[in-house]
């Protein structure tokens, strides 16, 4: 509460103006915070993806599901974790229990083929209906796009 001195007497009365300075001031300072943390809160997987030409994956309004296969032949479900050892006891129940029907496969290109077709068979009998395999884009003079 802040006081006004009157100069014609020794009468305190309320001042009735909000300072808003201060607030202003903090709130430029939490808005550069949240501006420079921001961008470094979105981490992800690296995969090296092999290169393909084929249609885009039409997206219904429903975010499919995406399931990474990294290097070391680890499996995430939307960056969660899913194992490396028995996929079967713990990617199949993750699927099931998020009722996955649509998915987004991103294997690293260096992972063995019987890896990834264990991956597919474990989704197919989770109940994914619809999967789509993310691709490196291919330039159009056949190189791979960095």
């Amino acid at each position: 509460m802040a006081f006004r001195f009157d100069s014609n007497g020794d009468d305190l009365g309320d001042m009735a103006d909000i300072n808003v300075t201060p607030l202003v001031d903090v709130m430029l300072v939490l808005l550069i915070i949240f501006m420079i943390t921001a961008p470094m809160l979105t981490t992800g997987l690296t995969v090296q993806l092999p290169t393909a030409e084929g249609k885009s994956f039409e997206l219904a309004s429903n975010q499919p599901a995406k399931v990474t296969v990294a290097a070391n032949g680890a499996v995430y479900v939307d960056g969660a974790p899913a194992g490396t050892g028995n996929l079967e006891a713990t990617l199949g129940p993750m699927l099931r229990g998020r009722r996955v029907k649509r998915a987004l496969l991103e294997a690293d290109k260096g992972v063995p083929y019987g890896r990834v077709v264990t991956v597919l068979d474990i989704m197919n009998r989770a109940g994914v209906e619809q999967l789509g395999m993310i691709t490196q884009p291919k330039e159009p003079d056949g190189r791979p796009r960095r």
